[in-house]
């Protein structure tokens, strides 16, 4: 089993050789019917299924995370997400065609989707199941095989989905690899068709630059400071609710969680009053013994998180243990602008709550991050909807909710500027690990003479004359 330790050189050279092997056998056989890539997503369904204890228990040995979490944000949404591909894959892999008459000639075109081969998969530690097969689900739909690297951070994942998954498929159609960054360094420099990353912004630039060197396209999936607004029509205690659950799932590891949240002044204190009396409602007084809150992964993030603790008032929270890695559901107030807590992705238990006077002025201000994964406001003014979906360059706009749609195999999920580019689930991710091949046929009635040298005016006034019939 490849590990933290320096790789051999026989390690580094089976790495690199792993797109080339996936690829004669997809070389071989061809493209994978529509009914073999179902059976595969039926496979991984299947695993799943059977094996849910057994990775309910590792997320809960790597992140503290909750069984009913574990299931809903991360099982769950993987089933929906196979039985929905399973039900459309049919429809959106079918061969379409075309006629197109022109000028002497009659174009037949059949376009079709195909995979691109051999795709390398690198998954997040935060939701380390989910994240991880997520983009599998749209990579076998589309027709490649894959190799995943699963994070290190989550030891106790990923050294279960080598076991199950290379159990249940042949290395040729997909294959666990686990190990540290050296691992993830040499399989980035190899000669992958496709490469597809869920991490930070640091790294997924890393990533970016190790795949130019092949012209592998990359999908980057990023993160951000995802800004949360309340406006003077948007507070309630189910909109607070919301919040709060929003920003303390999985222990604020959430890379969609609301950052930031914006209060207007006329209801800041009552937000403010409302979100503690939810967080109590919801982890009890002594957040650190409830079995339904959960812990940070690494050592060094924890370091991270808990340094953001001191640049604001503590209102509520902001007990931890190292020794635990828990980091209570914490409220601060009273930031000084400028601070870390206010500039960086927190992804981590620690809510900043900052009032507001007036939505443009806010917006006007350059405090959010326009090009987050995702922008959060609970309203009823439609103009101040309108106003924020206008302003966002963020590929989802969320109103008078939060997380729930990236659950949902409907919508595109994916970064714009700083939070990534391209996008996947449901169809965008068959979409977005296939490419469109056309086969064109053309039938000659009448060849026009004019368009080979040596060329004359009388031709180029033709052709300006017919342009749309020749072309």
């Amino acid at each position: 089993m490849l590990g933290t330790e320096s790789l051999t050189a026989d390690e580094i050279v089976f790495l690199k050789s792993l797109p080339e092997k996936q690829r004669e056998k997809g070389l071989s056989v061809g493209s994978p019917s529509n009914e073999m890539r179902k059976k595969q997503l039926a496979q991984l369904k299947t695993l799943l299924l059977e094996h849910e204890k057994a990775l309910t228990d590792a997320l809960y040995a790597d992140l503290g995370k909750p069984a009913f979490e574990s299931f809903s944000s991360e099982l769950a949404v993987l089933l929906n997400e196979i039985d929905y591909v399973s039900k459309h894959l049919n429809r959106w892999n079918r061969p379409t065609s075309s006629r197109h008459l022109k000028l002497g000639h009659l174009d037949v075109l059949r376009k079709k989707r195909q995979p691109y081969g051999s795709v390398l998969i690198i998954g997040s530690w935060n939701y380390p199941v989910q994240l991880t097969l997520m983009p599998v689900i749209g990579a076998i739909a589309a027709g490649n095989s894959c190799v995943i690297k699963p994070s290190e951070y989550a030891p106790a994942t990923a050294k279960l989905l080598k076991q199950l998954i290379n159990e249940v498929f042949s290395a040729e159609q997909i294959v666990v690899v686990t190990g540290d960054g050296q691992v993830a360094s040499v399989l980035t420099s190899a000669a992958f068709d496709l490469i597809f990353f869920t991490g930070s912004e640091k790294t997924g630039k890393l990533v970016a630059d190790q795949a130019a060197k092949h012209l592998t396209p990359v999908i980057l999936e990023l993160g951000g400071k995802n800004p949360c607004i309340v406006d003077e029509t948007g507070f309630s205690k189910a909109s607070i609710k919301d919040i709060v659950w929003g920003k303390f799932l999985n222990a604020g590891q959430t890379c969609i969680a609301p950052d930031t949240l914006f209060v207007h002044q006329s209801v800041y204190e009552q937000a403010l009053d409302e979100i503690s009396s939810v967080l109590s409602g919801f982890y009890g007084d002594q957040p650190q013994a409830s079995e339904d809150y959960g812990r940070i992964c690494t050592d060094a993030h924890f370091q991270k998180v808990t340094e953001f603790i001191g640049q604001g008032t503590v209102r509520y929270g902001g007990m931890y243990d190292h020794a635990d890695r828990f980091i209570a559901p914490t409220v601060l107030t009273d930031m000084l602008p400028g601070s870390p807590v206010l500039e960086d992705e927190i992804f981590g238990p620690v809510l900043p709550v900052i009032p507001y006077t007036d939505l443009d002025t806010l917006l006007a201000s350059g405090t959010l991050q326009r090009d987050a994964l995702t922008g959060y406001l609970f309203s009823t003014n439609q103009h101040h909807i309108d106003r924020f979906s206008a302003y966002m360059r963020s590929s989802t706009v969320s109103i008078n909710q939060v997380i729930h749609h990236a659950a949902s195999p409907h919508i595109a999920f994916g970064g714009v500027g700083k939070s990534g580019y391209g996008a996947y689930h449901g169809k965008a991710g068959f979409l977005a690990f296939s490419y469109e091949k056309t086969n064109v046929r053309t039938y000659h009635y009448l060849r026009f003479p004019g368009k080979f040298p040596p060329y004359s005016k009388t031709n180029m006034k033709a052709l300006k004359k017919l342009r749309k019939q020749i072309l």
